[in-house]
């Protein structure tokens, strides 16, 4: 997958999330913290990656560095949804 594939996943996965959020009333900070756990699990997948070393451990940081792009757009996005919808 190409980085703008897991940004544009990001950006869904978001809205969804805060859409799914706001029809069930609770409040919008889960989302930017379920985004936020899934940053920091990349980046440790990140590193066991770099541990395991070889081809196998390049792909485990491959598709950890995907996760967190789609992460860290999911988290921009949740955060600008809360500036801009008020509850």
């Amino acid at each position: 997958m190409t980085p703008q594939t897991m940004m544009i996943t990001g950006v869904a996965v978001s809205v969804a999330i805060q859409l799914l959020l706001r029809y069930t009333k609770r409040p919008s900070h889960e989302g930017l913290i379920l985004f936020l756990i899934l940053i920091f699990l990349s980046a440790a997948g990140w590193v066991v990656g770099f541990a395991i070393g070889g081809w196998k451990g390049m792909g485990y940081s491959a598709l950890a560095m995907m996760v967190l792009i789609a992460s860290m757009t999911g988290l921009v996005t949740s955060f600008i949804w809360s500036l801009l919808v008020k509850e």
